[in-house]
């Protein structure tokens, strides 16, 4: 059995997040990121996206999410986003998952969570 990954980085999205005053009162700039592994061993011989996994809907149903939620931390985020990634097809076997928040600290490129669930 053939185990491969499947990354998708820099994925730009707007989330309400935060603790500060204000911070949740309009959406602010994150990048996300996400691995998954899969067997994908039947995608392979058939080269048909039926025996694989879809990361491009994934992508799409992870940012609707974003832009719905509401979130105190970006580990609470982070979290989420993996278990979702996880819970997204039967053939996924591990997720691992980043986000950061743009432009949350000054002088920095923002603090970033990361997250491997299996």
């Amino acid at each position: 059995m053939a185990a491969g990954k499947i990354l998708v980085n820099d994925i730009l999205a707007e989330a309400f997040i935060g603790i500060y005053p204000g911070e949740l009162l309009c959406p602010q700039k994150i990048e996300f990121g996400f691995e998954f592994e899969y067997a994908w061993d039947n995608a392979v011989r058939s080269d048909c996206i039926e025996d694989a996994v879809d990361y491009a809907i994934l992508t799409e149903e992870l940012k609707a999410f974003i832009s719905k939620s509401k979130f105190n931390l970006l580990e609470s985020l982070v979290f989420e986003l993996a278990k979702r990634v996880l819970e997204f097809s039967p053939k996924i076997i591990s997720a691992r998952v980043y986000c950061k928040k743009i432009n949350a600290i000054p002088g920095t490129s923002g603090p970033r969570a990361e997250i491997c669930l299996t």
